[in-house]
This record gives C-alpha cells, sequence and structure tokens, in this order.
C-alpha cells in the first residue's frame, strides 16, 4: 500500500470520492484547496493507491492557534472528514501517515471527524450527535409524514407573510448580516464572509442560500450544499424576535422540498448535542440522530484541549462576546474563527 500526498489535479481522486456513498463535499480535494487558499492553513490531502488504484484518501489541514497551538483536522470548516477508503489496510496506511506528518510539522494533535470510529486507541468524543431527515421523491408523502404540530408551524409562518427565496451569491450578504448576529447571541465568534465565497465559488453547482422574507426584512436564513445525495443545512439561523412566526420552519420545510424535488436522499440539519433545545427542534422533524465519532491522536507529552459550551473555562468568555457591540464581534470574530476551523 503506497500513501502520497496529492500536489495536482487528480481525476482519478475525485471520481474516487465521489463513488463512495459514505463521501462527504469535505472530502473532495478542491475543499481541501479551498480552505489552503482562503485562509492558507496547510493542507495534506493524503491519497493510498493498491496496484497504482486509488483505495483510500485522508483530508488534513494543518491549522495554528495562539490558543490550541500546531494540530491537524480531517476536515476543518465541516463536520465531517476523517479517511475515506474502500478497506482496513488503506485506513491503517493513511491514519500512520498522518501522524508522520503531524509529527514532522510539530503539530500537538489529529482531529479525525468521523462518523464511524476508527479502530485505534486515539481519545474519543461522542458528545456530537448529526440529525439526518430522509427525503422522498414526493414532496406530499415528507409534508403528510410529518407530525400536525409541525405542519402547523409551517402553515403559521407562510400565513404571516413570510416568504421564501432561494439563490446563490446575490443572497450572501442577507444571509451572513443575519447569521453574525445570532452568532453575537449565542456568543460564538463568527466565520469571516470569505469562508462562504469560497464554498460557493469552489462549488458553485452544489450550493444554495435560502432565505425568508418579511415585507422587506430578513427573518431567517440557510447556507445549504448538496453532494452525493445527501443535503447539508451547514449553517442557519432566524432573528429571535420573530420565532413565535416559525421562519425556521418554513425554512426546514422549503429545503426539504426543493431537494425532494431534486432527488436527494437525506437532509442534513448539522450537529447538536443531545439534550439541548437545538436537538429537541431537530428532532421533532423525525430526523434520525447519528453519532458522531471525533478521534484524537496526540502528541506524546501533550495535553488535548478543545471548547466546549459548558466548559467553565469558557464560559465567561462566551458571556462577554455577547455583551460585546455586535459591530465588534462582526470584525474580531473571523480573526478568532480562522484558527477553530
Amino acid at each position: 500500500m503506497n500513501v502520497s500526498i496529492l500536489n495536482s489535479h487528480d481525476v482519478e481522486c475525485e471520481d474516487f470520492v465521489i463513488g463512495m456513498a459514505t463521501a462527504k463535499l469535505c472530502h473532495m480535494p478542491a475543499w481541501s484547496n479551498m480552505v489552503e487558499k482562503t485562509f492558507g492553513h496547510k493542507g495534506f490531502f493524503l491519497v493510498a493507491r493498491q496496484d497504482g488504484v486509488v483505495c483510500g484518501v485522508l483530508p488534513l489541514t494543518k491549522v495554528r492557534s495562539r490558543l490550541f497551538g500546531c494540530r491537524m483536522i480531517s476536515q476543518a470548516f465541516s463536520n465531517y472528514g476523517g479517511p475515506l477508503t474502500k478497506c482496513p489496510t488503506a485506513t491503517e496506511a493513511l491514519c500512520k501517515r498522518a501522524v508522520e506528518l503531524a509529527t514532522e510539522h510539530g503539530c500537538r494533535s489529529i482531529e479525525f471527524r468521523n462518523i464511524d470510529p476508527i479502530p485505534y486507541d486515539f481519545y474519543l468524543r461522542t458528545d456530537k450527535i448529526s440529525l439526518h431527515l430522509p427525503l422522498v421523491d414526493d414532496p406530499d408523502e415528507l409534508w403528510h409524514s410529518f407530525k400536525p404540530k409541525i405542519r402547523n408551524r409551517v402553515r403559521k409562518a407562510e400565513k404571516s407573510g413570510i416568504i421564501i427565496v432561494r439563490g446563490g451569491l446575490e443572497l450572501l450578504d442577507d444571509f451572513y448580516r443575519l447569521w453574525t448576529v445570532r452568532m453575537h447571541e449565542l456568543g460564538t465568534p463568527c466565520y469571516p464572509r470569505k469562508l462562504f465565497i469560497g464554498v460557493m465559488e469552489t462549488f458553485p453547482d452544489k450550493c444554495q442560500i435560502f432565505v425568508t422574507r418579511l415585507d422587506d426584512r430578513i427573518v431567517g436564513a440557510v447556507f445549504a450544499y448538496c453532494f452525493n445525495g445527501m443535503v447539508q443545512a451547514r449553517w442557519g439561523a432566524s432573528l429571535i424576535e420573530y420565532n413565535n412566526l416559525n421562519p425556521i420552519s418554513l425554512l426546514i420545510w422549503s429545503i426539504a422540498k426543493h431537494y425532494c424535488e431534486a432527488k436527494a436522499k437525506c437532509l442534513d440539519l448539522g450537529t447538536s448535542i443531545v439534550g439541548s433545545s437545538q436537538y429537541d427542534f431537530k428532532n421533532r422533524w423525525r430526523a434520525e440522530p447519528i453519532q458522531l465519532h471525533y478521534q484524537y491522536w496526540v502528541q506524546p507529552g501533550n495535553k488535548l484541549s478543545f471548547i466546549r459550551r459548558d466548559n467553565p473555562k469558557y464560559k465567561n468568555m462566551i458571556d462577554i462576546w455577547k455583551k460585546l457591540p455586535l459591530w465588534i464581534t462582526r470584525l474580531v470574530g473571523p480573526r478568532i474563527s480562522c484558527s477553530l476551523p
């Protein structure tokens, strides 16, 4: 088994990723290139070959941070990643090479963002759940599968005069203004606008922005992309003062309906922590919980550290961030979040 670092465009690697049922958009070489071009984080796209034939890939991104030091992530700015392989031998070869690279580059750790765990004695984190809503070809069938309470919320939003608009880059400013408001309310540094531009320009035929408007005001927005039949409603928000009108419910239904008609098979509503209000809301849509297995290799002599909102160490930081003026969080947030992908 030979493992190499991809240094140029390779159709065979792209075809391998596209042909794997468990692949996500972040497994495409173009995602790694986008991250490196946009943020300067060095990418190492590992390819395992047996007798010259691709049998596995592992996208790695090297990230430097004053808070967390130097580390590698598979995959940056995504909920997913980790080895994508056809056999255990390829998985073993890719992980071994990843550890060698991390050691060579002085990285403290590697974070593998897996759905299924890889069979190694790495630190395992299981506090995150992804919620997947199965889609069908007929939107009416999906609509009638929802509980009456869900359908009533969607109807209430429609009756209130909220309308749905779907588009691309022309809606990015509307999305970003609203999304950064919500991140401020949550006490979370926002990603820079250039991330969303990078994703849309790299994958123009896979990305959509959905917004809800009431009169002339944007009251909800979702940035979504579709790959291999899975739609990821990756980033979304609504204005809390309009929550009683249920704009986010109308957004979810509109996205689901659109992608049913596009013959997609699953709508990923994003990650949540079991028991959180976000988890409960998504679960009402009969979304299936998918356990995520984030695993960490740690350089001997180093300690693993990562941000969790329930960690008392970060509670004061979150509270302070919420109290800052919105314009400051929009200015400073992207500088912080670039190293927290």
